[in-house]
């Protein structure tokens, strides 16, 4: 019996040595692979990986690496000024314009959602604060059960209303929940406070400081614009109606680097409230959600981002590294790219630094 339970245990010790050595020699990547300078390391991973879409790179105001790689559309090839559905990264836009208004103290983030939604069931216990770091416990009306017609044109109080007779998910602040709906909710309360519409107070207050001139809502007939794949086929119509403020901006790699400087430089927001959006407010492993952006460790770097992607074939992802000042774009119109892990491990690849394999999911 002795001699059994000694076996066992030196088997399993065995095991674990085995597989601590296999991380050690196969669970990161040092993209030895890779040769020339940072950028031309860039490039040869992209190629490999065969990435359609645009990456941009920047660091401290500087735009070091922008390149567009396949086709937008037919015949029309990707580049850094290729306009994109941006989907989910439009609610950092949302949440800055909030954030403005909380600044103009035209509204105040513990502002009850009953406020602004009378008949909203348990408005009372919803804040402005819960909706922005999704921790409202609404629910998201992009869930499979409501069924939702991505392809008609939509009001956005009747997106709201595909959730307003279900239970909350949880009890506000108590936990973490991605909800488009709530983004929904916040764009109806900007144009309910300053007194625009969503899309002219984006275009008036961020898109025109921030020297955004390419962005937009709607793309007018005849102008090139990305076109989204799955598996290299077109992708199925949705109407940009169907995101409202959770993601119908309409923007490009070169545009997007200039809202991330605007914001680094406090054009929009001031520095205090920057970083009020960079702190966490809700949390359920593995997630962390601050106002606008998930808040995030990158490769042991304070850092924010953000996914993007709609199901008629986009998937984009932002990082921006606080202290290094590094922000890496990629926007991707082929809906099998792995854009966070694309973002990952060219941020690895920028700070020369070896990635380890969970690395790409955090």
């Amino acid at each position: 019996m002795k001699n059994s339970f000694k076996m066992f245990s030196i088997t399993i010790i065995v095991i674990v040595i085995v597989v601590i050595a296999a991380l050690l020699l196969l669970g990161r990547n040092s993209h030895s692979d890779l040769s020339g300078s940072i950028f031309e390391k860039v490039d040869q991973y992209l190629t490999n990986e065969k990435f359609q879409g645009t990456v941009l790179i920047a660091k401290e105001g500087d735009v070091l690496f922008s390149k567009g790689y396949g086709l937008a559309a037919a015949d029309v090839p990707n580049s850094p000024s290729t306009l994109y559905p941006i989907a989910s990264l439009s609610k950092t836009f949302t949440a800055v314009a909030v954030l403005q208004l909380v600044e103009q103290e035209r509204l105040s983030l513990d502002d009850a959602v009953s406020q602004y939604f009378p008949d909203f069931p348990k408005g009372e216990s919803i804040t402005i604060s819960h909706l922005l770091s999704h921790s409202s416990g609404i629910p998201d009306y992009l869930k499979p059960n409501f069924k939702f017609d991505y392809s008609q044109e939509w009001n956005p109080y009747d997106i709201v209303k595909t959730v307003s007779d279900s239970e909350l998910e949880f009890t506000p602040g108590q936990s973490f929940r991605y909800s488009n709906t709530g983004y929904v909710m916040l764009g109806l309360i900007i144009e309910k406070v300053s007194g625009q519409s969503y899309a002219n107070y984006i275009e008036e207050h961020i898109f025109e400081p921030s020297s955004m001139f390419h962005s937009m809502f709607t793309v007018p007939a005849g102008m090139p614009q990305a076109e989204g794949h799955i598996e290299e086929k077109v992708g199925p119509f949705m109407h940009h109606s169907a995101a409202y403020a959770a993601g119908d901006i309409i923007s490009t790699a070169e545009d997007l680097e200039r809202f991330d400087r605007a914001l680094r430089n406090h054009v929009l927001i001031s520095k205090e409230t920057s970083e009020l959006m960079g702190m966490t407010h809700a949390k359920k492993f593995p997630h962390r959600y601050g106002y606008g952006w998930y808040t995030q460790d990158v490769m042991g770097k304070k850092a924010v981002g953000h996914p993007g992607g709609y199901p008629s074939g986009f998937r984009h992802y932002v990082a921006r590294l606080i202290d290094e000042d590094l922000t890496v774009i990629v926007l991707s119109n082929e809906m099998t790219v792995n854009a966070k892990r694309i973002n990952r491990h060219l941020t690895s690849i920028v700070l020369q630094q070896p990635i380890w394999i969970w690395e790409e999911r955090l």
